[in-house]
């Protein structure tokens, strides 16, 4: 995560520059110093970017203390990979701030989902040493989801602050569907559909917002079992119930007392054997949330599954 952060500090930081460092606090590295970020709300005439990077026992209040004591003048701002005991905040022995490990997933992923990382990401180095792992690949023209949830507010509001995240994409399927319904009277009606096939929640569902998709970052990939997916027999049927409307019509009864009309849902089927069907890839944005058992959070339903 060093080199994501290196770049984003690079592309979201005014006027950064080399700092030398006249001393290495243990555990800290400094990144350069900057005039703001505006991003982060960081305005000031300096401030010094360090990252502390990951590791099993959290940064406490005495090695905050030791740290503030050789900090050079001006706002310090400390990207912690590593959680952050909150007796750290009460220090006021010097000027600074520090992102948690949260904050720096939350910051991480809605950069590389914007697309603000793509062009660091694009590095052949990096690329080769994604390649190395078969969960790893290139995906640059697959397309991707918004998220519809912050991790950081996700977590707060579940007690789980501090909980360590890694932003990640899982996999789903974009069925493109071209096709007729028939209405009760024989009517024809052409039209066009796209549905989202989620294998998480198992759920089938139209997809309205497609002009709205972006292309997907470089990130670790994570595919669902494989059980999770629609059998083949299955697939028609599903998107037949996701695509058919109800739609009011009027019905016309006479009788002794005169003619009545009423209201009622009409079935507009679609023609399944004459539609054409075809797929895509497509990812969710999602994170791994680093618990006892690593759970998969999912971008757009809030819940957690395992993997």
């Amino acid at each position: 995560m060093e080199a994501a952060l290196r770049d984003l500090i690079g592309i979201k930081s005014v006027n950064l520059r080399t700092h030398n460092v006249v001393f290495s606090p243990h555990g800290f590295t400094c990144f350069g110093v900057a005039t703001s970020i505006p991003e982060l709300e960081i305005h000031s005439n300096e401030v010094f970017i360090w990252h502390a990077r990951a590791g099993i026992l959290p940064i406490t209040k005495s090695e905050i203390i030791r740290f503030g004591m050789d900090a050079p003048s001006g706002l310090n701002l400390i990207l912690s990979e590593r959680p952050v005991q909150s007796e750290c905040h009460s220090v006021d022995t010097f000027d600074f701030i520090i992102l948690e490990p949260e904050d720096i997933s939350s910051w991480i992923g809605k950069a590389v989902l914007s697309g603000d990382l793509i062009a660091a990401a694009k590095d052949e180095d990096d690329r080769a040493r994604m390649e190395e792992y078969g969960h790893e690949r290139k995906i640059e023209k697959i397309l991707v989801l918004k998220p519809a949830i912050e991790v950081k507010s996700w977590s707060a509001q579940r007690g789980m602050e501090g909980v360590s995240s890694t932003p990640v994409l899982i996999s789903a399927r974009l069925w493109s569907v071209l096709g007729e319904l028939h209405g009760p009277n024989g009517e024809i009606e052409s039209g066009e559909w796209t549905i989202l096939e989620d294998p998480w929640s198992k759920t089938v569902t139209l997809l309205n917002d497609i002009q709205n998709l972006q292309h997907a970052p470089i990130l670790r990939t994570i595919e669902p079992q494989d059980i999770n997916w629609l059998a083949p027999d299955r697939i028609n049927e599903e998107l037949s119930k996701v695509i058919e409307e109800r739609r009011r019509g009027n019905s016309v009864k006479s009788g002794v007392s005169g003619t009545v009309r009423s209201m009622l849902l009409q079935k507009w089927p679609l023609d399944s054997e004459r539609a054409i069907v075809s797929h895509s890839k497509i990812m969710i944005p999602g994170w791994v949330i680093h618990l006892e058992t690593e759970k998969i959070l999912h971008g757009r339903n809030g819940r957690l599954y395992d993997y």
